[in-house]
């Protein structure tokens, strides 16, 4: 992976011209996100409006690279990246926009005549969706608060789309019922027929001059667009001519590849006699009543078997789904397939813990093909997994299990999409990350977080201000926090990050250091990895960091057995400190010449002593032997001066 510098933007004006002023906030621009005022200094009529990213969820990166050229009545992205807050409290992440033309639609809802709708509305969005649909992208955020008119007659705008995960803040009533039903993290990019979707519930509104089904929760809306079509469910108290009524039952069609394309949206006289008839529903007289659902079909039987797995995985056993497919609905060859479903496998707990969330799983693929994949009550779409996990880590920790046994047992790779979402572009291809949670260890989902959502902050300590998207960005926040670090600065959620934003070669390096458990033994190679870093991201001086790496050196510095060299080399190595290169300091400290010397002037200081000692031994036998030849020299002088005295004296009796 490769380091995303370019992309997170340090400098506090945006793209090298705008400046962001987070004092002024800017309540009905930003469609429900936080948005600020912010001016191009590049240009006279400077005011550009920022909106400020979550820190938990991704932009849509793809986005922002893509539509770097203007399009009418759309408020795309001009720059994005990192600018100070103001008062002092830290960084934030933006994106910079055209300032909106006036006031959204939402703020004084009226009833729109029909050709307002169609000149002012359908028109211009429409070219907008089919510029998106030439670049293969979708807006996911048509909704009334994020659609601007300047006055009453204008041309609309459409707002931005690109600061949080597609159709994050999208109301259930204004996404399909497949697509509502997912976790607003798990929506995905979808498809251009998503936001024809969307159009035709703005269409709806703008008509009734009210918000469609406002006073109903989000569960609701889902089962009323399931059970009566969403087309019945929109319109049910709203007056709508003829010709507007045909083109809204097209553009509100539950089968995506009957909804127009943009293009179909801008010739009418052409679109009035394209009718696509969808296929009956099975239905029965009779409900399945699976908790507090009424299930009539296999459309609500697969959001019925969603919502509650318990109580689906109960029914699917006992037979009661099977039995009325077959007596009530007439569908004895479903019936049928469920049965193989529960007889295989995937119904049998030995064959795993995974076994009766599979068995859930394809069930509801079964009955309603068009229903996002179905995991532990979680509904997504598979390109949707980078802000999920997102979600799991950093907002909603009941998803943490279910995402991991997703991405561990690669549940994406058996489910089949439906047609429905067949053609969409891909965010990522999971596949090049799956290594990252096999050999990642406890830090892997961490790893594969900071991968898939590559404009996202670290979330080491002392970072909760800090806006740290990139190496470059982390070493500069290690320089800055030296002084009151601790003995290691490498922490599990830093190494998870380098692993994810560096290349090959250091991410087997943070590998390495995290399957080290001895702390002395860890400290060279947790600094042979900052070398490492700063050589590659940020090969600017960093005296602060090289004054904490030097402290750790000084550590071991007892291998250097040489006194005058070691008082010497610590001198040296804090001289070099003031550089703030540490590759110096390393290479200082690991000078194998230096080294050898220092080794070999140790084995001959130990001869030397040797030799010394072998003297001394030598010197002690030495005189042990002259004291015992002085002692028997002594006796023999002693004895002989003894019997000379003993003749003298008998001589000198016997001269008496």
């Amino acid at each position: 992976m490769s380091d995303h510098s370019s992309v997170a933007l340090s400098s506090s004006l945006i793209a090298g011209r705008y400046a962001i002023d987070t004092s002024q906030s800017l309540t009905d621009a930003g469609a429900g996100l936080p948005c600020f005022l912010a001016r191009d200094r590049s240009a006279g009529d400077g005011r550009r409006i920022a909106l400020a990213v979550s820190r938990d969820f991704s932009p849509r990166v793809r986005h922002l690279k893509a539509l770097s050229d203007p399009i009418d009545n759309l408020m795309v992205p001009l720059g994005h990246g990192i600018a100070p807050l103001s008062g002092s409290k830290g960084e934030g992440y933006f994106v910079v926009c055209p300032a909106p033309p006036g006031p959204p639609v939402s703020a004084n809802l009226n009833v729109w005549p029909d050709k307002a709708l169609l000149d002012l509305v359908l028109a211009p969005i429409a070219r907008v969706l089919d510029a998106l649909h030439g670049r293969r992208l979708t807006h996911r955020a048509i909704r009334p608060n994020n659609v601007f008119q300047a006055a009453r007659g204008q041309l609309v705008t459409l707002g931005a789309a690109w600061a949080a995960p597609p159709a994050m803040h999208q109301p259930a009533v204004c996404e399909p019922p497949y697509s509502a039903m997912c976790h607003p993290a798990g929506r995905g990019d979808g498809s251009i027929a998503d936001d024809i979707y969307a159009l035709g519930v703005l269409l709806v509104t703008l008509a009734g001059g009210k918000i469609p089904m406002a006073n109903m929760d989000d569960a609701t809306v889902i089962r009323w667009k399931l059970d009566l079509g969403s087309f019945q469910s929109l319109t049910r108290d709203v007056s709508l001519s003829p010709s507007l009524a045909e083109l809204l039952r097209g553009m509100l069609a539950e089968e995506p590849d009957h909804r127009p394309l943009p293009a179909a949206l801008l010739d009418l006289a052409h679109l009035r006699g394209r009718r696509i008839a969808a296929r009956p529903i099975r239905r029965s007289q009779r409900p399945l009543m699976l908790n507090d659902i009424a299930v009539f079909d296999g459309r609500m039987l697969g959001f019925a078997l969603l919502t509650d797995e318990k109580k689906a995985i109960q029914f699917l056993h006992n037979g009661l789904v099977t039995q009325w497919l077959r007596r009530s609905v007439g569908d004895a060859t479903m019936a049928a397939q469920i049965e193989d479903l529960v007889r295989g496998g995937a119904a049998d707990p030995r064959s795993g813990p995974l076994a009766y969330a599979t068995l859930v799983m394809r069930t509801i693929q079964a009955v309603n093909p068009r229903m996002p994949l179905c995991w532990r009550g979680v509904a997504l779409w598979p390109d949707a997994l980078p802000s999920l996990l997102a979600a799991a880590l950093c907002t909603d920790p009941t998803l943490s299990a279910p995402v991991e046994e997703l991405l561990v047992n690669h549940i994406t790779g058996t489910w089949l999409p439906s047609a429905s979402r067949a053609g969409q572009p891909e965010s990522f291809d999971m596949s090049q990350y799956r290594y990252l949670l096999k050999d990642g260890g406890p830090s892997g989902m961490l790893r594969l977080f900071y991968a898939l959502n590559p404009l996202l902050p670290c979330t080491g300590p002392g970072m909760a201000t800090e806006w740290i998207a990139s190496l470059s960005d982390l070493l500069r926040f290690l320089e800055r926090t030296a002084v009151k670090a601790g003995d290691t600065m490498i922490v599990p959620p830093i190494a998870a990050f380098i692993a994810a934003r560096a290349d090959r070669e250091i991410e087997v390096q943070v590998t390495g250091l995290s399957n080290i458990n001895d702390a002395k033994t860890s400290r060279l190679p947790e600094l042979l990895l900052l070398r490492n870093l700063q050589a590659k991201y940020h090969p600017a001086p960093m005296p602060a960091l090289a004054s904490w790496v030097v402290k750790r050196l000084l550590l071991d510095l007892d291998r250097w057995r040489n006194k005058p060299r070691r008082e010497a080399l610590k001198r040296h190595l804090e001289v070099l400190a003031q550089a703030g290169i540490l590759s110096r300091l390393l290479t200082v400290m690991n000078d194998a010449a230096a080294r050898s010397a220092d080794e070999r002037g140790l084995l001959a200081a130990v001869r030397e002593i040797a030799m010394i000692d072998a003297e001394v031994a030598a010197i002690d036998h030495g005189d042990e032997a002259r004291l015992t030849d002085a002692a028997r020299v002594g006796q023999a002088v002693t004895g002989g001066i003894g019997l000379s005295i003993f003749i003298l004296m008998v001589m000198s009796a016997m001269l008496r």
